[in-house]
């Protein structure tokens, strides 16, 4: 059976017509993400956009080619495929890639390692990292093993959560509220050594629940 051949193209991405099945949607900040990552000079196109050739149209890279002048010539991957087997990689491609189990103590390594100017980067690598900590904890193999989490991994005010916000009319009852949940100040750096140092007020509802319940023996 012959594997169809790719090949490496400049193209202009205006010219790149995105797919009609394509199923992901791109969030603003992820966007603005790419557009700083692709604006930065030390990072730039590290990938390329997937073009059949055969049906004319994308197949991965719609969120690059969004972000990207229309006239600016961009790296693409050319292949030879059926409308069936362009389906069976649109479905598959973002799936599989999410299979891979992330090591929080070799993603923190690498943090290390980088300087990140751009905020919408900065934040995008600290999700990263609290989402890994959180997928490790959920692992029922490591649930016998104690938490590990920091402080800075906790949930943070301008993350993406439902909420409910209590409000505190008097600063003795905030602080036993805060001593009660287990809320204490707490100093994000991301790379390059920027700092958030703050008071953590938000916490995670169901640990919320457990601590109350707790304290209140059951009672409802």
């Amino acid at each position: 059976m012959s594997t169809p051949k790719l090949r490496l193209e400049w193209i202009e991405a205006g010219s790149l017509d995105e797919n009609p099945l394509n199923w992901r949607r791109h969030s603003p900040e992820q966007l603005q993400s790419l557009r700083d990552l692709l604006d930065d000079p030390d990072v730039g196109w590290a990938g390329a956009c997937l073009y059949n050739e055969r049906t004319k149209r994308l197949i991965d890279g719609h969120a690059r080619k969004s972000v990207t002048d229309p006239k600016q010539l961009v790296p693409v991957l050319v292949g030879d495929w059926s409308e069936e087997a362009e389906k069976k990689i649109l479905i598959t491609l973002d799936p599989v890639g999410a299979m891979a189990q992330g090591d929080s103590e070799a993603y923190a390594k690498l943090v290390e390692m980088v300087n990140a100017e751009s905020l919408w980067v900065r934040d995008l690598i600290h999700n990263t990292q609290a989402g890994l900590v959180a997928a490790e904890e959920d692992d029922p193999e490591e649930q016998a093993e104690p938490s590990a989490v920091l402080p800075q991994m906790e949930c943070q005010p301008f993350e993406h959560y439902d909420y409910i916000m209590l409000l505190f009319r008097n600063e003795q009852d905030f602080q036993q509220a805060c001593e009660r949940l287990g809320i204490q100040r707490v100093q994000v750096t991301y790379p390059g050594g920027k700092q958030k140092i703050g008071l953590g007020r938000c916490i995670d509802g169901m640990k919320a629940l457990k601590i109350l319940t707790a304290q209140t023996g059951g009672a409802q």
